[in-house]
């Protein structure tokens, strides 16, 4: 259970009782002397929960705690207010206010334990029900047609009651903001910051925002001088894109570098795309053993079969899945012409109007991806 704790009190005493309690059974601390100060803490890192006092020489408690709840991915982070105001009226305005539990100072360290550990656990059952998943689109080679499934797949999972955002995770010239015709600000603005400074707020102003609904941070244009992502930018960056969306949908480069490898590390499924030939099935097995390596096994890797030309020499599908023993979540046929002109829109094939075949055979392919994302993917830790 142990994770990190913000302790916010301007009392230092106290804060150090609460610190050495909460270290002794295993958790991560930081501390905030004031409440400005605690905001600008939790925009740089996400702690999993938040001891907060009411009686600050900058900020009311009970201000702070309302801001918390309307700012994006610390909407859900528990919240106990720890306090010497302890008449029932108070302690009904702190909960009334968004507090999880309220303790009355001064208050026995190990109580205080107690109440965070058991907090932590009713968050944690809350918690099981939401979606919330992390996915990595990869392909068994390049040219298959990565970024056009990852895009896809992104749209057709985005709805009103789900959002969604979509990494591109390439250095440099990814091919996303070209389909959709973006621009704006990138992963450049995020990898120069210090990882602890990557948090969900500067995730959510880094990310650019298309009319249904879909939220997009933006491989760095070509010119910028990035050769590879800091391996260290990336898992704050994944926690805290997965705070502000159920589904976080990662675009990675071919080239399996080791910003790559930490991302598939942290993703609940990956789906390896590839195109039905012989030699692209050959390279599907070597980056295979790679995603299992990474921990990535059974129903935690799909496969994407993506028919770019009709050819009479093509691999049949069921000998692709017999050869790489697992099944397939989509089989997208030729098409295109229709992909030409939802580039040339900037509107993915995903959302074609009327619907056409290839833009239901990814809306089924997604809805393979919700159902096995619903049911939990069998991953290896």
């Amino acid at each position: 259970m142990p994770g990190t704790i913000l302790v916010v009190d301007d009392d230092p005493i106290a804060v150090r009782l609460m610190k050495l309690a909460l270290e002794g059974e295993g958790f991560e601390v930081m501390t905030s002397a004031g409440a400005l100060e605690a905001l600008r803490t939790v925009q740089g890192k996400l702690p999993d929960l938040i001891l907060l006092d009411i009686m600050m020489p900058d900020v009311d408690g009970l201000q702070v705690i309302r801001h918390l709840r309307s700012m994006p991915g610390v909407v859900d982070i528990p919240v106990i207010l720890v306090t010497a105001k302890a008449e029932v009226d108070d302690r009904i305005m702190g909960l009334r206010a968004g507090a999880d539990d309220y303790i009355v100072k001064p208050a026995d360290p190990r109580e205080v334990v107690a109440r965070v550990q058991a907090v932590l656990a009713r968050s944690k059952r809350a918690a099981v029900g939401r979606q919330r998943r992390v996915l990595a689109v990869v392909g068994a080679r390049g040219g298959v047609g990565t970024t056009t499934v990852a895009v896809n797949l992104a749209a057709a999972l985005t709805a009103p009651e789900t959002p969604v955002v979509l990494i591109d995770l390439h250095p440099y010239a990814g091919t996303v903001a070209w389909q959709l015709k973006l621009k704006g600000p990138s992963l450049a603005d995020l990898v120069a910051l210090p990882p602890d400074g990557i948090g969900p707020a500067r995730i959510e102003s880094a990310l650019v925002a298309l009319p249904f609904g879909l939220k997009v941070l933006l491989s760095p244009p070509i010119g910028t001088n990035l050769a590879e992502l800091p391996a260290a930018a990336i898992t704050p960056l994944v926690r805290g894109a997965s705070a502000l969306a159920d589904y976080v949908v990662m675009d990675l480069p071919h080239s399996l570098t080791s910003a790559s490898r930490q991302a598939l590390e942290l993703s609940d499924m990956a789906l390896m795309v590839l195109a039905p030939d012989a030699v692209t099935v050959a390279c599907a097995e070597e980056v295979l053993s790679l995603l299992q390596s990474y921990g990535l096994r059974g129903d935690a890797v799909g496969l994407v079969v993506v028919n770019r030309i009709q050819t009479m020499i093509a691999v049949p599908v069921a000998e692709i899945e017999r050869k790489l023993q697992r099944a397939s979540l989509g089989v997208l046929p030729p098409a295109q012409d229709e992909l030409t002109v939802a580039e040339r829109k900037g509107s993915p094939l995903a959302l074609a109007a009327p619907p056409t075949v290839a833009s239901m055979a990814v809306r089924e392919m997604a809805e393979r991806v919700r159902t096995r994302a619903l049911a939990g993917s069998a991953r290896a830790r």
